[in-house]
């Protein structure tokens, strides 16, 4: 069955970027941070991949920060890709939208994103062979960014991640009950690899040079480039 936002989260694709922000701390830090590294380390006319795009919200600040830059987004939800459209339309030709999965063969970019949309695959050594096809759709040089979820590995630091995401969620209104209930149900579909692992997985995949640029609880922003 393919992924669904309304399945998943029990949130319509129009309402998403509200309940977004109640469920993910930092949510608009880790967007912008993603632009701004994009901007320092893509060609300002980059053609950029967006995988697992949702309604739009990291390709609007791309292509509203970066205006020589072209995005393709992709995604496998269909009523998301609905609402992705209405949200781009303003910019025209500079975006293209695809319905597909990221793990389908990946067109040619000079640059790929993706936020909190990869921990949707659950197996370690799948997520590498994604890698290795993001690795192979970039050009030489080419930025690839993950915008998501890094868990800590240890089980005593991992409960104090899940603690301090849950009461950061309670500034927004959700109790801690609440929350624990969404983590359980997040569970479901969703997979947390410990930071280490992601940044092994993709010097695995044949990145040149990868680090962890930006951290916030439980996100974090990999970046790994192609030589």
């Amino acid at each position: 069955m393919a992924h669904s936002v309304k399945r998943h989260l029990d949130v319509s694709a129009d309402v998403y970027d509200v309940e977004i922000r109640r469920f993910i701390p930092d949510y608009d830090d880790m967007l912008a941070t993603g632009v701004q590294l994009l901007g320092a380390l893509a060609p300002a006319a980059a053609d950029v991949l967006d995988l697992g795009g949702g309604t739009g919200a990291l390709s609007a600040a791309v292509l509203a920060a970066l205006p020589d830059a072209r995005v393709t987004v992709l995604d496998v939800d269909r009523a998301m890709l609905r609402e992705t459209r209405r949200r781009l339309a303003r910019f025209g030709d500079r975006v293209e939208f695809r319905e597909a999965s990221f793990l389908d063969p990946l067109p040619a970019a000079d640059a790929v994103m993706a936020s909190l949309a990869l921990h949707h695959v659950h197996d370690l050594g799948v997520k590498t062979d994604l890698y290795r096809a993001i690795h192979a759709a970039l050009a030489p040089g080419g930025v690839f960014l993950n915008l998501d979820a890094a868990m800590t590995e240890g089980p005593r630091l991992n409960a104090l991640v899940f603690q301090r995401w849950a009461a950061r969620m309670a500034e927004h209104g959700i109790t801690e009950a609440e929350a624990r209930g969404h983590f359980a149900a997040w569970a479901d579909e969703d997979r947390y690899f410990p930071l280490d692992e992601e940044l092994a997985a993709l010097r695995r995949a044949g990145f040149a040079e990868v680090e962890c640029f930006w951290r916030s609880g439980a996100s974090a922003i990999c970046c790994a480039l192609r030589a």
